[in-house]
């Protein structure tokens, strides 16, 4: 891990010593339901991703898996899956919630892959690259992730994207623009199957479901409503969206 930023590191370990949900998505949502309903989100686009590519039972990566919480969604359908991450704290609580199903957890150091060419039926992405500030370090990631991949496996990644780039919490997070996040998987060789918004960040609902005033019922019907709404509006000038990419290597 000699390689990795030592702020990221730092950053995240800071943060695994706090809730395991908390420390992947909202540090500030204590109580939990935002950050379950941002989980239940993100684990049903990649279902929905994966099935659109008759994944079943693959071999996924999935890259910066932090504490495991998709992880633990797909080992439940049957998924095998190597998750990556900088932090030794998190990959800790990965290995406390998945040890003993068909998982491994390595550190690494943020910029390499430490996976054979072609060993990949997919990889999934949560939100991770928008942690590396370097257009060229990112590219060069994505590039090692496609050569992983077995020829026409996909990339399933969610990452937030504004209107145009700007940095983020003290520099260590870079919001790009959704072009920006197209052309980087371009460089990196990937054809381009899909991109769709997921959320907006500052969405009505959000703050309604962490007061517990939306119950569990109908947060299905929150998220569909935030994907209609989404495919109208596209990103929000003032505002960040999670985008979904779909890329074939």
């Amino acid at each position: 891990m000699s390689g990795a930023d030592p702020r990221q590191r730092a950053h995240w370990d800071a943060l695994s010593k706090i809730d395991p949900e908390a420390a992947v998505i909202d540090p500030n949502d204590r109580i939990g339901r935002k950050n379950t309903y941002l989980a239940s989100i993100r684990d049903a686009a990649f279902r929905e991703s994966l099935a659109r590519y008759a994944v079943n039972r693959g071999k996924l990566l999935d890259l910066g898996c932090g504490s495991a919480s998709a992880t633990s969604s797909l080992l439940d359908t049957g998924h095998s899956v190597l998750g990556i991450d900088i932090s030794t704290g998190l990959l800790r609580h990965a290995q406390s919630r998945c040890g003993g199903r068909s998982c491994l957890f390595v550190a690494t150091d943020g910029k390499h892959l430490p996976v054979a060419d072609d060993a990949l039926d997919a990889t999934v992405v949560y939100v991770v690259l928008s942690y590396i500030a370097d257009d060229e370090q990112a590219k060069n990631l994505l590039a090692d992730i496609r050569q992983a991949l077995k020829p026409g496996a996909p990339l399933i990644m969610i990452e937030q994207a504004r209107t145009s780039r700007r940095v983020a919490e003290q520099g260590l997070k870079l919001h790009r623009s959704r072009q920006e996040w197209l052309a980087l998987l371009r460089s990196a060789g990937f054809t381009i199957d899909r991109s769709s918004i997921l959320r907006h960040g500052r969405f009505p609902s959000t703050p309604l479901i962490a007061a517990g005033l939306i119950p569990r019922w109908a947060w299905p019907c929150a998220r569909l409503l935030e994907i209609r709404i989404a495919s109208v509006t596209g990103v929000l000038p003032w505002d960040y969206a999670e985008v979904l990419f779909e890329a074939r290597a």
